[in-house]
């Protein structure tokens, strides 16, 4: 009987005390490694930064170029979109786009084309060499399509040189926590209520 007893009791601690028992829930966001890793570049701020400086911060990370007709515009509307939507959370969120024509998307023609969609964005350039190393530290394939140079003058998003290659590239967006890791991966048209989900519940880690 006493046995009992102290079994029916520890049941109703365990039932009534918040805590007791349970253990922490599980992330719903995987983290996806071997995909990502630390890199520095060149930035639009007009100094290198490196991809631990946003430590803290949940991370977009998105690779494409300014002279981009269709994709890479609006995937930087839907991140745009996305960050007035977080409203005051948005401090914590950084988009930073990574470009695969680093011959022709200096700091400064990022800095100027990412303003159009939120001066908070930030983009990175530097050699091809550079470049290429960050692209496959994510598994990124982009190559110049056509092999040629043709004309820019019918570009809606205005790029800065008036030939230039177009480049096809994965077009996924990389969502990266509060310690740099891949934890989800997006893309244009994605709901907004999915990518903003994703970001409260890293913030909340």
């Amino acid at each position: 009987m006493r046995v009992r007893i102290v079994l029916l009791l520890s049941v109703l601690i365990v039932l009534l005390v918040p805590g007791i028992g349970r253990t922490d829930a599980e992330p719903t966001l995987p983290i996806h490694d071997g995909v990502g890793g630390e890199f520095a570049a060149q930035s639009s701020l007009g100094h290198e930064v490196r991809l631990s400086a946003f430590a803290g911060k949940v991370v977009f990370l998105f690779f494409g170029y300014t002279s981009c007709q269709d994709v890479c515009p609006a995937t930087m509307s839907h991140l745009s979109a996305l960050t007035r939507r977080l409203g005051p959370k948005a401090a914590d969120v950084q988009v930073l786009l990574v470009t695969v024509d680093p011959e022709n998307d200096s700091a400064e023609h990022l800095r100027e084309y990412l303003a159009r969609f939120d001066d908070r964005f930030i983009g990175l350039t530097g050699s091809d060499e550079e470049m290429a190393r960050i692209a496959s530290l994510y598994l990124v394939e982009h190559d110049a399509s056509h092999g040629m140079k043709v004309t820019t003058q019918h570009n809606r998003s205005k790029p800065f040189v008036e030939k230039a290659f177009l480049y096809s590239h994965s077009q996924q967006i990389y969502l990266l926590d509060k310690l740099g890791r891949t934890r989800a991966f997006f893309f244009t048209g994605s709901p907004l209520d999915e990518m903003e989900t994703a970001v409260l519940e890293l913030l909340s880690e």
